[in-house]
């Protein structure tokens, strides 16, 4: 659901619709807010009369055993691809295209703006693992801006230090130089401050030799005289603009309260999507989970709690989409959270999932559908007791007069009119 989520609707700035092109492959369109579910392609049980339901629901149970799981394909594409799937080669051309499959890009538009797509990023990045580097320095370059835009070149020395000491020393050595080239004043304030530190080492040191030091402490005065003209002793400064410490502490606070606030927006706004989203999801997989009616409550639930699993995990598994909805969620972000940022978001969301909730139904209906199959056919084999098999006899039944126990016996009667009575 957010971007650092790895399952839910999860969310560089893009200035061009261009980075979005992907959005069209997944068929993106705003959906009514009161949507309860998504409309799917009717099942084929749908258009069948009763008989050809029951046959078709036979033929099913008989060949359940040798169905394929129509997942296995899904997920196999879902795999990222490896270095020789990605390997550079020689593209075909459109019109050689267009000879062998006419209708192709008019049947499929997205693959049309793909092969564009494609030439356009190979001209910059041959291959994939060229990509991958540019995008790592890129990442790198980024954190970098940012420590020198506060102030800091330590990352860069060390870089410099760490990959080769050589050119670290040469950075070393022309530092002053290329910051007199630059700015003069810089240049003189930078060498101001160390002229100081002099002084004021000097005169540190004068001071702990006692009347020894007098001659350095003198010597201190006037390099302090010689440099800035002055007898009066002006300590180290800083070239930027003083910052005050309650100012600058009072404006971390605010910053960390905006910061606050549009997270806790975020959150509230990514949790209100996931949860439409869901109810979407599962009313439209248990509308579509049992078409002919031949499941129990149980293992409607069941398989419909199964299939809504399922797509989860291959939603999350589809890295290129989790790129696109990270992208959506940066304008999310850009734009305050507007409906029509969030509404994009949701709407791609379901779009993609509408991509696979055939296979993932249809999967889940078949494992459902086999576990049916298998406890029928375990009662139909076990053979069943009779209920005059398994009843216990009783001591005498009432209404026949039979004497069953002692106590049954009249008073006054004689063995022999007992077992006269018996017969």
């Amino acid at each position: 659901m957010s971007p650092e989520d790895g399952v839910g609707l999860g969310g560089g700035d893009t200035s061009s619709d261009d980075n979005l092109d992907t959005l069209e492959l997944l068929n993106v369109e705003d959906e009514p807010e009161k949507e309860e579910s998504i409309e799917l392609e009717d099942d084929d049980e749908n258009e069948m009369p009763d008989a050809g339901k029951a046959g078709k629901k036979e033929k099913e149970t008989e060949d359940e055993d040798e169905e394929e799981d129509p997942l296995k394909e899904l997920e196999e594409e879902l795999k990222p691809p490896t270095e020789e799937d990605l390997e550079l080669t020689t593209p075909v051309r459109r019109k050689e295209i267009l000879a062998k499959y006419p209708q192709l890009f008019k049947d499929f538009p997205y693959l049309e703006k793909a092969y564009y797509r494609e030439q356009q990023f190979t001209e910059v990045f041959p291959t994939i693992q060229d990509a991958r580097v540019s995008a790592e320095k890129a990442q790198i370059l980024d954190a970098a801006e940012k420590q020198v835009m506060n102030g800091d070149i330590t990352m860069f020395l060390q870089a410099a230090k760490a990959e080769d000491g050589e050119a670290f020393a040469k950075i070393a050595d022309n530092y002053l130089p290329t910051l007199r080239k630059v700015d003069q004043q810089a240049y003189y304030h930078v060498l101001g401050n160390v002229i100081k530190d002099t002084i004021i080492t000097m005169v540190r040191e004068g001071r702990a030799l006692g009347d020894q030091g007098a001659p350095l402490q003198a010597a201190a005065n006037v390099l302090n005289q010689f440099v800035f003209g002055s007898q009066q002793f002006t300590p180290p400064g800083r070239l930027s603009k003083p910052v005050d410490p309650g100012v600058q502490q009072q404006q971390d606070q605010i910053n960390q309260q905006k910061q606050q606030q549009v997270m806790a927006t975020f959150t509230n706004v990514r949790d209100d999507l996931q949860a439409r989203a869901d109810n979407t999801l599962k009313s439209t997989i248990d509308g579509h989970i049992d078409p002919t009616g031949s499941m129990s409550e149980y293992v409607k639930s069941h398989a419909t709690t199964e299939a809504f699993d399922k797509l989860e995990t291959l939603i999350s598994q589809d890295t290129r989409f989790r790129g696109l909805l990270d992208k959506l969620w940066e304008k999310a972000f850009q734009s305050g959270f507007s409906k029509e940022s969030t509404d994009r978001i949701k709407s791609a969301y379901l779009s993609k999932a509408k991509t696979l909730l055939p296979s993932v139904i249809k999967s889940a209906r078949i494992k459902a559908l086999k576990g049916v199959s298998s406890a029928v056919n375990t009662e139909v084999m076990t053979p069943k007791k009779s209920p005059a098999a398994t009843r216990r006899p009783s001591a005498a039944p009432t209404s026949s007069g039979r004497i069953r126990k002692p106590s049954d016996i009249p008073a006054g009667m004689s063995t022999l009119d007992v077992l006269m009575s018996d017969k």
